[in-house]
């Protein structure tokens, strides 16, 4: 291809219309021809950031931010808690951790244990 038959065909390279067989003679013939691909990098700049021409409706952008926000959204985060779960739960975790302190409070007083154990032997003379 030559580039005055490629540069008609940027556009629908860029946005990915053309038919398999003009993408292939139009990604054979960018690599080639430094021209053709400068005006490519400048067009796909164009397209992609600049702010003129025509706004999104409202309706538009809502539907985007809906469908942007239904993707990112996890799916555990839209389970919602029964009345009764959120006080159980607060009651299990409550009672986990009044077992835990009563354990670690048994095991440190007993006499048994090492540092206590060792204070209270009868050091002979």
């Amino acid at each position: 291809m030559s580039c005055h038959t490629v540069s008609p065909e940027l556009v629908a390279y860029h946005f990915g219309t053309l038919d398999p067989e003009a993408r292939k003679a139009v990604e054979d013939h960018l690599p080639d021809c430094a021209t053709c691909l400068r005006e490519f990098i400048a067009l796909k700049r164009d397209l992609e950031t600049s702010e003129e021409g025509p706004l999104p409706s409202p309706q538009a952008r809502e539907r985007l931010r809906l469908a942007v926000a239904r993707e990112l959204r996890p799916q555990a985060a839209t389970r919602t808690w029964n009345r009764w779960e959120r006080p159980l739960a607060l009651g299990g975790a409550l009672a986990a951790l009044v077992a835990a302190t009563l354990v670690i409070h048994q095991a440190s007083v007993r006499v048994a244990v090492a540092p206590r154990a060792l204070s209270l032997v009868d050091r002979g003379p």
